[in-house]
């Protein structure tokens, strides 16, 4: 058995040990000395002074920047506003004759239909882009000439039959009441005495009436866009250009109308 090197073993670990901290405590001096070589060389501390400088020069010229903005906001000297000039030679562009059309000359194009019944029961017609149909009065309708007082509109045209009852729902108008040709739309009555009945004078489904007419018949006597109009009709979008072939336009219309004066005049 060896004694010797039994005894001298913990002290001979620890010799190791002392040595390797040594070692690595060599190792990392060398290291730092090797960084702050690097890091003191020429080159290096002129690159750092350079960018350095170049941050200045950055931050003065940002600074020079916004005083010459705050400058040009805040002189009134510097800054002039550009003088008026008159439009009113632009007016002169504009073709304007004193008329604004109306929201129902503007979307809606008016067709008419002449003695439906009777002389002078005229109707007019307006069909919008979307093809629906607005019913009213045409200006020359009997009802609307001299000055008689409109006392009634009833859309009740008959006894199981009320046009203020119809309801609709959906694009495509459920449950809205058929009409025809000759389907009466309401009848309206005049102080004289004299009640008229309105034709539908189209094919379709009937969207609304103008109930407001229930309680103020004579709105009847104002333009279709102030309350002047009886109905709303969805017609058969298969037959809308032949409802529009048998319909007089709005310039057809004026004529016929003049002739009917010159011919009343003459008698």
């Amino acid at each position: 058995m060896d004694l010797i090197s039994d005894v001298h073993e913990p002290e001979i670990k620890r010799l190791k040990s002392e040595n390797e901290c040594d070692e690595r405590s060599g190792k990392e001096e060398q290291n730092s000395d090797i960084q702050e070589s690097v890091t003191n060389t020429p080159d290096t501390k002129e690159i750092s002074l350079e960018r350095a400088q170049e941050r200045e020069e950055d931050n003065e010229r940002m600074v020079e920047g916004d005083n010459e903005n705050s400058g040009i906001i805040d002189s009134d000297d510097e800054y002039k506003f550009p003088p008026d000039v008159d439009a009113s030679d632009m007016l002169d562009e504009v073709e304007y004759n004193g008329y604004f059309p109306t929201v129902t000359d503007r979307y809606l194009t008016p067709y008419y239909k002449l003695n439906v019944q009777s002389p002078g029961d005229d109707i007019c017609i307006r069909i919008h882009s979307n093809r629906i149909c607005m019913l009213s009065l045409a200006p020359s309708h009997i009802i609307l000439q001299g000055d008689k007082d409109i006392t009634k509109v009833n859309f009740k045209v008959s006894d199981k039959l009320d046009r203020s009852l119809n309801k609709v729902s959906g694009k495509g108008k459920h449950g809205a009441q058929p009409l025809q040709t000759n389907s009466n739309i309401c009848s309206i009555s005049c102080s004289d005495g004299q009640t008229y009945m309105i034709k539908c004078c189209m094919i379709g489904k009937l969207v609304e009436v103008n109930e407001m007419l229930l309680e103020n018949p004579r709105l009847l006597r104002n333009l279709p866009h102030k309350g002047g109009y009886l109905a709303i009709i969805l017609p058969n979008l298969r037959l809308l250009e032949n409802l529009r072939q048998s319909l007089l336009t709005h310039e057809q219309y004026i004529e016929l109308i003049q002739e009917r004066e010159k011919t009343a005049t003459h008698a």
